[in-house]
C-alpha cells in the first residue's frame, strides 16, 4: 500500500480484486453520486445490527463527512470511476464482498454477498461472519 497522509492508504490495484460491484451497482451508484452535487463518493461498513450480529451500509459521502472522520485510517480507492472509502478497522468484514443492485417490480435493494458469512438472522437482515 502506498501512504498518502497519516489516515489514508491507497492500495494497488491488485488488492481490490477481493471486492466486486456488479454492472447493475455500479450503474445505480454513480446515479446516486450524480444526483447529488456534493457527494464525492461512497462509504462502505458494517455495523452492529439484529439478532445475528452485522449489517453492511453504504453511504454517499460529502467533504463534510470526510473532514467528521479525521481521526480514522481509511482505505481510500477508485473501483470504475467509483471513490470507496473504507475503514481499515472494518476491511475484514468487507474483503470478499461482492455488491449487486436488484429490481423486482416496484422494489429496488442493494444487496451484499460474502462467502465468509457463516449465518443470517430469521429476517434475512443481520449476518455472523467468519473474518479468520
Amino acid at each position: 500500500m502506498k501512504k498518502n497522509d497519516i489516515n489514508t492508504y491507497f492500495p494497488n490495484k491488485n488488492i481490490w480484486k477481493k471486492i466486486s460491484i456488479t454492472d447493475n451497482a455500479v450503474k445505480q451508484i454513480l446515479f446516486l453520486i450524480n444526483s447529488n452535487s456534493d457527494s464525492k463518493g461512497i462509504r462502505l461498513g458494517i455495523k452492529k445490527s439484529g439478532c445475528a450480529g452485522f449489517r453492511y451500509t453504504m453511504k454517499l459521502i460529502t467533504d463534510a463527512d470526510l473532514n467528521q472522520k479525521k481521526n480514522i485510517k481509511e482505505i481510500i480507492f477508485f473501483y470504475q470511476n467509483i471513490l470507496i472509502y473504507i475503514s481499515s478497522e472494518e476491511m475484514p468484514f468487507i474483503e470478499g464482498i461482492k455488491i449487486d443492485f436488484i429490481k423486482n417490480n416496484i422494489n429496488k435493494i442493494f444487496k451484499f454477498h460474502n462467502a465468509k458469512v457463516e449465518s443470517f438472522c430469521g429476517c434475512g437482515e443481520s449476518f455472523s461472519i467468519n473474518t479468520n
